[in-house]
Formats: structure tokens, sequence, C-alpha cells
């Protein structure tokens, strides 16, 4: 098979599946460097799963590796079970050189409206206040320095995420998946939160009325 042209080639992956391809390459390339382990193949489903979460992208990479493999000859299978998914790279320096020259010529960074756009959202810190919220998240009990850190993320920052993640979604979404990923996630865990201090209020207002009840008052 020819990996450098057509339709079927690595370029010809990219090509259809742009940004969201490039990170699954750049996963599966990047996984296939772990050392210090026993290891069944080049790499790992879980391995590309877990570096595509530290790149701040959510989505599962299985349908692409499948593909990877059926219609593109670029990996093969080599271990399979119940828990594993071993792989192996076909042309690992076709791969390198692929994925070097997307990263480019893909035009990601040359659109100054992508670069205002990048700018704008991490100068907000998103990844602090994601971290900040995925901490309080994990917290039990959500008292009055956590609701303050909350309502201040949520009238400051949070307006210019959502605003951000609309003009993102609408006009850059394949140039800007990652930090589109963020700004869900930002959301999604304030949303969370929000919940859980609404809840908790409902819940001493039911445990109260009721005992205001058992009084007879």
């Amino acid at each position: 098979m020819d990996y450098s042209e057509g339709p079927k080639s690595i370029r010809g992956f990219l090509s259809k599946y742009r940004d969201r391809g490039y990170y699954v390459l750049r996963a599966l390339l990047d996984s296939s460097r772990i050392v210090g382990r026993a290891k069944l193949g080049d790499f790992e489903t879980r391995d590309v799963k877990d570096l595509l979460a530290k790149y701040g992208l959510d989505y599962n990479p299985v349908p692409l590796l499948a593909r990877l493999e059926k219609e593109y000859g670029i990996i093969r299978t080599t271990y399979r079970s119940e828990s594993q998914h071993w792989w192996d790279l076909v042309d690992k320096k076709s791969l390198e050189e692929a994925i070097h020259e997307y990263e480019g010529s893909s035009g990601r960074e040359d659109d100054p409206k992508v670069k205002l756009l990048k700018v704008q959202f991490y100068s907000l810190d998103p990844e602090n206040i994601l971290n900040t919220l995925s901490k309080l998240s994990r917290r039990k009990r959500i008292g009055v320095e956590e609701k303050n850190i909350i309502r201040k993320i949520a009238f400051n920052e949070l307006p210019m995420i959502v605003d951000f993640l609309i003009k993102a979604r609408a006009e850059y979404e394949e140039e800007l998946l990652r930090e589109i990923s963020i700004a869900e996630k930002i959301i999604e865990l304030s949303e969370t939160l929000v919940e859980k201090i609404i809840n908790k209020g409902l819940y001493r207002v039911v445990r109260e009325e009721g005992f205001e009840n058992n009084l007879g008052i």
C-alpha cells in the first residue's frame, strides 16, 4: 500500500478526519514510544485513551482505530483479550512523516481568528479553572469558601468561556478541538457543582420542614 498518497493513505486519513484523526495518530505514535514495561505490540488502546485525556480531549478513539486497521492498513492487531487490545504500526516512518507534515501545513495556526480565539481562551487560565472545579467536585462537602469560588468562576470567567465555546463550535470546531473539550468540561463541572449545592439546600429545607411538622408547628 502507498502510505504517501491516495484516499486510503495516512494523508487521506488526515484529510478526512482532520484534527480528530491527527490527535488519534499522535496518541498512538506517542504510545508506541512508551518503554519500561512488557508490551504485546507497539501500543495498547488503553494508552491511546490515556494520552488523549492528557491532551485535554474526551472522545473514544476505538472507532478510528478500527478504521485505521480495516480501511487504511496503517495498524494491525497483535493481541486481543477482554481487557487488552494491542496493535503494531505497519509503517512507523511514514506515519511520523505524515504527522510532521500535517503539523506544519494544516494551517491551524495561520488563521488570525483562530489565534485570537486561542489567546482569549488561554488568557482565562482554563486549565487552572478545570483543575479547581475537578478538585471541588470530589469533595463531599461544599462549604461557604467553595461556594464563593464557584460563584466567582460563574460570574467572571464562565460567561467568556461560553462565548468562546459558541464561536469555536460554529466556526473552528476542528481547529480548536482541544480547547472546545476543555471548555465543555468546565461548563459540565460547574453545572454539576451548582446542582450539588441546590440539592443540598433542598434537602436542608425538607429536613427542617419535616422537623417542624413533627413538632406540630
